[in-house]
């Protein structure tokens, strides 16, 4: 997989890539690319756009107290997120060959990004068909009330994803994380078909094998696309 480092991301694009490619826009910074490059073998041909956030705080679509003493509050950055992510979109897909149709484009994140792909989401984001919440910050208060207000498109597709242990963290408030991820799977099952909805359990907590979870999450797609 080769990498481009254009305007403040990075493009990871197989290295014979000339049809349009089904793109996913995956939050996050090099780190994050060198462990998608590491799974590229593993998955059907795909664009995967990283793209750098600010910081783990400002990923967050409400504001809430900090999770921590010491660490600042969170703060209500995902739509400036968004923007930042759409901009880099088309910048990309005016010079690579990009399929950035809502049905064959996708948002993903890990953790708090996870959150911000189901902001994303729930906000009808007319750039996106699919939404990867790897295990996302679901814990984070308000979320559950925001996403029951903020119907999504019927037509979306839907990855989530936690690990085993993560309902066993040190942290009261990030203990309430798996029963907020599978109330977010019940809550989307009401309103999309059965198959665009998938949510998976992984061995380990919150930061066991990381390449593993993204590869798993991007494989979807070859099921999920099956004729329906």
């Amino acid at each position: 997989m080769k990498q481009i480092h254009e305007n403040g991301a990075i493009l990871c694009l197989p290295e014979k890539a000339e049809q349009p490619l089904f793109t996913v826009c995956c939050i996050g910074g090099e780190e994050l690319a060198g462990e998608l490059a590491a799974i590229e073998k593993a998955l059907p041909p795909t664009a995967l756009l990283v793209c750098p956030a600010e910081n783990w705080f400002s990923l967050s679509p409400l504001s809430a107290p900090p999770l921590r003493d010491g660490e600042p509050p969170f703060s209500p950055g995902a739509q400036d997120m968004l923007e930042k992510v759409h901009d880099w979109l088309e910048y990309f897909a005016e010079r690579y060959p990009l399929d950035i149709s809502p049905e064959h484009c996708g948002i993903a994140g890990y953790s708090l990004a996870g959150l911000t792909a189901l902001y994303a989401l729930h906000t009808s984001d007319p750039h996106f068909g699919w939404f990867y919440s790897l295990s996302g910050s679901l814990w984070l208060e308000g979320w559950n009330e925001f996403a029951v207000q903020h119907r999504p498109s019927e037509s979306a597709n839907v990855w989530l994803s936690l690990g085993k242990k993560e309902s066993k963290s040190g942290n009261m408030r990030m203990r309430r994380v798996e029963q907020a991820t599978v109330q977010q799977a019940d809550l989307l099952r009401q309103i999309l078909p059965e198959n665009h909805v998938q949510l998976t359990f992984h061995p380990g907590g919150h930061f066991h094998d990381i390449p593993g979870r993204w590869a798993a999450a991007l494989q979807w797609r070859r099921s999920a696309c099956a004729p329906r």
